[in-house]
């Protein structure tokens, strides 16, 4: 119920005129103090959110005493909302294109919260025109983002993931993706897990998050450098993990298991 509310709270409909609606979904037709009591709204406020129910017309009542109130059905709210919401967005996008943006400057955004995070990355995964190069964990990968990457890559010519995963669960349906293996030495240099994502070498979303994705520190920026030192850094990786995938044995042999010689440079 509570995301109900959360949701119906979206459209202009208080928590209050929520519970009164979807009591009388449930219940029926009933009269104002029945659905004070089964609502749990005050008898004090009840009929003025059922009549602010009328005037939006998700109620109706009848014309004879005593005054009873009726929800109309969900699904004709439902389709009422969908129609409105589909004009209300043909209306932005013909009217928002009209105003001229400004000359994006290249500066550093912060995303507050991992879900401003995932829909940032999300959008620029999807608006994608002709490369986009990722470093993401298997943790922060849900249904609606591997359907976004699977689109990106039978567009894009250039699509290439790099996968970490703290369980090593690797399992990904994309073709042009690379395992990295090394998550504990990457975690001890950076502290947590990160994402990376360079969209057509303009765009960059770049930052690292918690363990219970509660603390993020996420930067989305166009700015040349930030893009360039991003680009390579996942490009680095891949050239590596294939050089690790085509040559294994050799690689082992002369740097050891986990090739932990390798990061002997000092």
């Amino acid at each position: 119920m509570e995301q109900v509310i959360q949701i119906m709270n979206k459209y202009g409909f208080s928590e209050m005129e929520t519970k009164v609606y979807t009591t009388l979904l449930e219940k029926g037709t009933l009269t104002g103090y029945e659905v004070s009591k089964q609502s749990g709204v005050a008898r004090s406020k009840v009929y003025n959110i059922l009549e602010k129910l009328v005037q939006k017309n998700l109620i109706v009542i009848n014309k004879s005493e005593p005054k009873l109130y009726h929800a109309i059905s969900s699904n004709e709210f439902l389709a009422r909302l969908e129609k409105n919401v589909q004009e209300d967005l043909a209306f932005l996008t013909s009217n928002l294109g009209l105003i001229k943006e400004e000359a994006e400057e290249e500066m550093l955004w912060k995303l507050d919260n991992y879900q401003h995070m995932t829909e940032k990355a999300s959008y620029v995964i999807k608006k994608a025109q002709h490369s986009l190069l990722i470093q993401l964990w298997q943790e922060d990968l849900n249904e609606e983002f591997i359907a976004l990457l699977q689109a990106a890559e039978k567009r894009l010519e250039q699509f290439v993931v790099i996968l970490f995963s703290k369980k090593h669960d690797y399992q990904l349906p994309l073709e042009k993706y690379y395992i990295h293996g090394f998550e504990s030495e990457k975690l001890a240099d950076f502290g947590s897990r990160w994402i990376n994502i360079v969209a057509d070498e303009t765009e960059v979303v770049f930052g690292t998050i918690d363990e219970n994705n509660r603390q993020v520190d996420i930067t989305w920026t166009k700015n040349n450098a930030m893009v360039s030192l991003a680009k390579e850094y996942i490009k680095h990786d891949a050239y590596t993990l294939k050089i690790i995938r085509e040559m294994l044995e050799c690689l082992e042999e002369r740097y050891g298991k986990e090739f932990k010689n390798i990061r002997l440079i000092y």
